[in-house]
């Protein structure tokens, strides 16, 4: 992406992700900010002696250029309209109709520059008055059905901590941009593109929702309770001798496999669990005969053995954990950019080319870095 420009007018989490990719792929991306910055940049850590480090910012935004501009201004919005004249990709994450009454719309920009990539982000799709609501992540997470099944003991929904959804949206939105910017050079002109947070929630369940669509409403409730439902059988977190291991071995291939790990052959010929559909019909019998003898080792003990038997096992880490584990390490997501007082550590995105590096080497940009110099530009 050499040579293309893209603005980007997105906050948090999941504009910011597809807008790093770009950045990766070696697109100039130019975030424009309000004097206050962007949300993402006022969220800082609460741990002490991490109060200037921003964890939402920072790993979203290496080699971008920062440009303040107040949109609430009309000479601003003057400068806003001549830069996305020069530029390949406009995405912005506004409430529906906010850039309209601005008059920076698609249609405006893409009239004075019929070559644009107008890239929309919003927490909800459609018509109707549900695309006018706002959204976050977990807000996102809960209308979609993502917490299925995911209870405390007194039925109190649980919130994944990360942020999935937005994270997925980041990279289907970069897809989504990728896309009309081939059918550009096919075609010669520019598109709008669309990407809702639920939509992407929802497409991240499919085989649930695909499930639910087609049960009878008398039995929907038995379709409640997330992967219990289904028959995959042995799958999930059992407990060892000093904490849990995920363990996945429902497909017959690897039950056999883990039946040999375990020392266990004799459960091959238990007829509770002697198909995959018997094991996902006795989910607790399973789950007490696997953890009787998993009782008899550390979980770094089972994962050693399982891996090297063919069965999928992993310990449960925590982010501490991960950082300094094995497979973290030797995958090399962390990336040093910057150097002196700018230097700074982050995760890198996930796609690796054999023909090129990750462009964003350098540090994120302070508020507003690169505002003379972008405009300037324009203005000259």
């Amino acid at each position: 992406m050499a040579g293309m420009r893209v603005l980007d007018l997105t906050s948090n989490v999941a504009g910011p992700l597809a807008c790093q990719v770009l950045v990766d792929l070696g697109a100039e991306v130019v975030k424009i900010e309000p004097p206050t910055g962007e949300a993402g940049r006022n969220i800082r850590s609460t741990i002490p002696g991490q109060e200037d480090l921003r964890p939402y910012f920072l790993p979203h935004h290496r080699g971008k250029k920062s440009v303040v501009l107040d949109l609430r201004d009309d000479d601003d919005v003057a400068r806003l309209l001549a830069l996305a004249d020069t530029a390949d990709v406009f995405v912005q994450g506004f409430r529906p109709g906010v850039l309209d009454r601005l008059g920076l719309g698609a249609e405006v920009l893409r009239r004075r520059n019929p070559q644009l990539v107008h890239a929309s982000l919003s927490a909800f799709s459609g018509d109707g008055d549900q695309h006018l609501r706002p959204g976050i992540d977990a807000l996102i997470q809960a209308e979609s059905g993502l917490l299925t099944g995911l209870t405390r003991a007194d039925g109190a929904p649980l919130l994944p901590a990360p942020t999935v959804v937005d994270a997925c949206t980041g990279h289907v939105l970069a897809q989504a941009v990728l896309a009309a910017l081939l059918a550009r050079e096919r075609h010669g002109e520019g598109d709008a593109v669309e990407v809702a947070l639920y939509d992407v929630a929802v497409s991240m369940q499919a085989p649930h929702i695909t499930r639910q669509l087609h049960t009878a409403p008398e039995h929907a409730h038995l379709t409640e309770t997330g992967r219990a439902s289904m028959a995959v059988a042995p799958s999930g977190p059992f407990r060892a001798a000093n904490g849990w291991l995920m363990l996945f071995a429902y497909v017959p291939k690897h039950w056999n496999l883990l039946a040999d790990a375990l020392g266990r052959p004799d459960l091959r010929e238990d007829p509770r669990f002697g198909d995959q559909l018997e094991r996902s019909r006795h989910p607790v019998e399973l789950a007490a005969t696997l953890e009787e003898t998993l009782a008899a080792r550390t979980v770094a003990e089972w994962v050693e053995l399982l891996t090297a038997a063919g069965v999928m096992a992993s310990p449960v880490r925590t982010w501490g954990s991960v950082i300094r584990s094995a497979t973290f390490a030797q995958a090399e997501l962390a990336v040093t950019v910057g150097e002196g007082e700018r230097t700074e550590l982050a995760v890198r995105t996930p796609a690796r080319f054999r023909g090129f590096a990750p462009a964003g080497l350098t540090p994120t940009p302070r508020l507003g870095e690169h505002t003379d110099e972008v405009l300037g530009a324009v203005r000259s």
